[in-house]
């Protein structure tokens, strides 16, 4: 299937292929986020209307705090496994929602298996193969794609499900501001009179660790800031997941059209950019401020990647390094050009 939203997904395909298993593995890209979590779980309902036994798979963790308070309050069904814990076994159909193979973000053995499987809104890898391919990236949220097959198979919505589909696509298009579609803003209405609201609530406004707020407390006195871009380095970080998180804190800030924050967490630079130019590549500057350094991604107005990094000295090196090639790419050549949002003052 070609990627784009003008070509219509093949249901009964879909069907065919889950169908001709006896068992379905869905794999989530590594750290899974809302969007990832729910549409997983909306394949899995697919799998199950269908006959079909199925289990979510993800390696890494549920960094940020709405992500766990989404899994525990909504009781997700996903299993966070190292790939060497899983079974393959002959009659076994593979799916990823999210994700691709061979992306470096997920754990599916793609040079020993053959996927069946492929549902996601990211631009398409040119070497992707699978017995089915469903890739649009001019869609806000897989789950939205996902969505769409679940409503074609008739099959029914409960709250739980509502709500997590709910908060993906919200939590991916900040609340239907960034990158969405009709087709996110139609599937929205269509779930908001399942949605548990209460949940909901809770969801976007759970319970920090401490160490969170140690980490952003630390991560404002790095900012540094020109006209219209904003560049952080925090440096040790408690999770991966707040480096995306406090990007997606300053892009918003006043003026500011382009971020890019990094962390150091357990041997790994981890790199998100955000903008709020709708045209723009994320994308595409992440990959080449990461150029033959590390691995990276996106699609639109939203990057990230990683950078293995064995030291906090190497990693004050390599953000150097990174932050000169992105404002090279900005055509912002001095690094001068920024300074301190906080500057130190003992008043």
């Amino acid at each position: 299937m070609k990627s784009g939203s003008s070509i219509l997904p093949d249901h009964e395909k879909l069907r065919n292929v889950i169908a001709s298993g006896k068992r379905l593995v869905i794999f989530l890209h590594d750290n899974p986020d809302p969007d990832a979590l729910a549409a997983g779980w909306i394949l899995q309902h697919i799998g199950q209307h269908l006959g079909i036994r199925s289990q979510i798979v993800y390696s890494g963790r549920l960094g940020r705090a709405e992500n766990r308070t989404m899994v525990k309050l909504l009781k997700i069904p996903v299993r966070c496994l190292h790939e060497k814990h899983i079974r393959y076994l002959k009659n076994d159909r593979y799916a990823l929602v999210d994700t691709q193979p061979g992306t470096g973000n997920n754990i599916f053995p793609h040079r020993d298996l053959n996927c069946h499987i492929v549902i996601d809104h990211h631009p398409r890898q040119p070497a992707l193969k699978a017995n089915y391919c469903d890739i649009r990236p001019d869609v806000g949220s897989c789950t939205t794609m996902l969505l769409d097959y679940q409503q074609h198979f008739g099959i029914p919505m409960n709250s739980n499900l509502a709500t997590a589909a709910a908060y993906a696509i919200v939590s991916e298009t900040q609340d239907l501001d960034r990158e969405n579609t009709k087709a996110d803003r139609k599937a929205y209405v269509r779930l908001f009179p399942h949605v548990h609201l209460r949940a909901l609530g809770r969801i976007r406004h759970p319970v920090h660790e401490r160490d969170y707020y140690r980490t952003i407390a630390r991560a404002m006195r790095h900012v540094m800031v020109s006209k219209n871009t904003c560049v952080c380095h925090v440096g040790q970080v408690h999770t991966p997941e707040v480096v995306a998180e406090f990007a997606d804190f300053l892009v918003a800030m006043e003026r500011i059209n382009w971020c890019l924050v990094s962390g150091f967490h357990q041997g790994n630079m981890v790199i998100s950019i955000r903008t709020t130019n709708a045209r723009a590549d994320a994308e595409r500057v992440m990959k080449r401020i990461l150029l033959k350094l590390g691995q990276g991604g996106g699609h639109g107005m939203i990057g990230g990647g990683a950078i293995l990094c064995k030291d906090l000295n190497r990693y004050d090196l390599l953000a150097e390094q990174i932050t000169k090639r992105f404002l090279k790419h900005l055509s912002r050549s001095q690094t001068t050009h920024l300074r301190p949002l906080i500057e130190n003052d003992r008043n």
